[in-house]
């Protein structure tokens, strides 16, 4: 009997042991959900800036990029900057120009205010703003932006350009394209 008993705790150990959930990393065990769908969160854009027929503008990033997806607010952020000690330039006036085409890389996730918290209408307030993109196709408006010249001028452009994306299903990121606004 004390052997069967012995045997049996044995047994119960071994099981025990091979249910050891040290191999499983920190984040599935806090996972509520087994739902391992991926969420969008960022959107990329190439834009370049046409100032001629002929030549584009140089700058070291595009500042406060206003992007709206299908007329909802998404984000106001910079460009990625650019050396532009490294680009083959020439000044017309204050600004710097280029025959060579200049992309201006825009990663935009999207921007919601996060507030304190205090209360549960603020936090509800917060998680009815995340408009969350579903597989789909989408149209993405840059509304605004604005440029630092080589004289630390700056100037606020309403250039209204859309360019058409599509999400796909479990991906993080899309590419909205490259777009070319041409500046007065």
């Amino acid at each position: 009997m004390k052997k069967l008993i012995y045997f049996l705790l044995t047994g119960l150990l071994l099981v025990n042991c091979s249910n050891d959930d040290s191999f499983i990393s920190s984040a599935d065990r806090n996972v509520v959900s087994d739902d391992r769908s991926v969420s969008f969160e960022e959107l990329l854009i190439l834009i370049n800036l046409k100032s001629t027929d002929s030549t584009y503008l140089v700058v070291k990033s595009i500042d406060s990029v206003n992007i709206f997806i299908n007329n909802y607010y998404w984000a106001k952020i910079n460009s990625q900057t650019l050396d532009t000690s490294k680009v083959d330039k020439f000044l017309v006036g204050n600004k710097y120009q280029s025959r060579n085409k200049i992309n201006y890389l825009v990663i935009a996730n999207q921007d919601i205010e996060q507030p304190a918290y205090e209360t549960a209408g603020e936090f509800a307030r917060y998680l009815n703003a995340a408009y969350e993109l579903k597989p789909g196709e989408y149209a993405c408006l840059i509304e605004s932006f604005q440029l630092t010249f080589s004289d630390l001028s700056t100037k606020k452009y309403f250039p209204h350009e859309y360019a058409v994306f599509k999400v796909e299903q479990n991906s993080r990121s899309a590419f909205a394209g490259e777009i070319e606004i041409k500046l007065n």
